[in-house]
């Protein structure tokens, strides 16, 4: 049996979201976020009324935002329209996603976020401040209009209430990639104590890690766990 080390082609297509070999990265992510709830229903009214594909209660892939994903694009605009200027990567739509659950009845949208793949130093003040960018009440006064005509029973109860959430999104549509292992699955890869460099296109961050272990006494592991 064959073990996959980091720099394989089939763990590094995994970043990119391809299935290779029948293997099914069962990954995903779980975000804190300001923003605030609303309804599946409700979310889906507006967007189809702005002519962007309803969610029905699935998440977007988290690796499209913000320029792929057509939800992101949509609340972006209508934050520019609102006389918005804050970085278009702080709006986007979060649903969870767990396996074995069924569809989420809630989404959240969010004008502050980060999202942690193993673990990470949150600094609130600075990651996800509690100042409400410009147009962000208006896109959610708008998104909100359109729950008014849907019955009660169709809406959460805490419709559009704003708050510090986490939201957890299961397997490839919550697929997210720390800058540090994209650092590490490039090539070539150099050792930090040595002149020695690594360009095998599939081994190369494995070579450094082995290298820095047999040559500098390292005791890092070949397919380390990432703060990010």
């Amino acid at each position: 049996m064959r073990f996959l080390t980091f720099n394989d082609i089939s763990f590094r297509n995994k970043l990119e979201s391809v299935n290779i070999n029948n293997i099914r990265w069962k990954m995903g992510s779980t975000t804190l976020l300001r923003g605030f709830k609303v309804s599946i229903s409700t979310l889906d009214a507006f967007l189809d009324a702005n002519g962007v594909h309803e969610t029905y209660g699935t998440p977007p892939f988290y690796k499209d935002h913000p320029d792929k994903d057509e939800i992101s694009k949509l609340f972006y605009a209508k934050i520019t329209q609102a006389g918005g200027t804050a970085d278009k990567n702080r709006f986007r739509v979060m649903i969870p996603l767990v396996e074995g659950h069924g569809k989420s009845t809630v989404a959240y949208v969010t004008y502050a976020w980060v999202t942690v793949y193993a673990h990470r130093e949150v600094l609130l003040d600075e990651d996800i401040p509690i100042a409400i960018p410009e147009g962000f009440e208006e896109l959610r006064r708008e998104i909100l209009s359109f729950g008014e005509k849907l019955e009660d029973r169709d809406k959460i109860a805490d419709e559009g209430k704003m708050g510090l959430f986490l939201v957890h999104i299961y397997e490839i549509r919550g697929l997210y990639t720390p800058r540090e292992m994209l650092e590490w699955a490039k090539v070539p890869q150099y050792c930090d104590q040595c002149d020695a460099v690594f360009d095998d296109p599939s081994q190369a961050f494995t070579q450094r890690q082995l290298h820095r272990r047999d040559a500098h006494g390292s005791k890092e592991s070949t397919c380390l766990l990432p703060e990010g």
